[in-house]
């Protein structure tokens, strides 16, 4: 209900997939294929997201439509990703991860296109990970580096440009694995 209210109110799509294994492909990959064979979004508003769960790799992807990459800080869906779906991940509860992350998603959107979507369910409650770990001193440079150098990069995919009836989907997104 809420995904279908969404659709409704501005166009946008969000294909949420499980899959058992990517057979081969990357996660970045995968996710372009099933925005682009399946057009995801509105064709005029290239607002489509693909929320792709491998499980078999332990990786996740957040594939967004050239629409709204263009609208929404890309720091927006990494914060979605560390913060609401990698912790449940992380705790193999793959269920509450996907809700909250969908549920997250969803008010992004909405919230960017000035609609109150309805909801079906409830939002599961944001957890923290348990990790006492603190990234060393001499780490955050190389981390800074890292982190502009993957900005200034684009993913190129074998697959064409954008897709004919949904929105358009360039190679951007996060990825990340538990």
């Amino acid at each position: 209900m809420t995904l279908w209210d969404l659709q409704k109110k501005t166009g946008s799509d969000i294909a949420v997939v499980t899959m058992p294994s990517l057979e081969g492909r990357s996660v970045e990959d995968a996710a372009l294929y099933i925005g682009r064979t399946y057009k995801v979004g509105a064709k005029e508003k290239n607002n489509g997201i693909v929320f792709l769960t491998a499980l078999e790799e332990r990786r996740m992807r957040i594939e967004v439509g050239t629409g709204l990459d263009k609208r929404v800080s890309m720091s927006v869906f990494e914060n979605i990703r560390d913060n609401d779906i990698l912790p449940y991940y992380k705790n193999n509860d793959y269920e509450n991860g996907i809700a909250r992350g969908t549920y997250k998603l969803a008010d992004v959107v909405a919230e960017l296109e000035n609609v109150q979507i309805s909801r079906q369910g409830t939002c599961p409650q944001k957890i923290t990970s348990n990790s006492n770990e603190e990234v060393p001193t001499w780490a955050l440079p190389m981390m800074i580096i890292g982190a502009i150098l993957k900005s200034r990069r684009r993913r190129s995919s074998g697959f064409g440009g954008g897709f004919g009836g949904g929105g358009g989907f360039g190679g951007s997104g996060c990825s990340g694995g538990w």
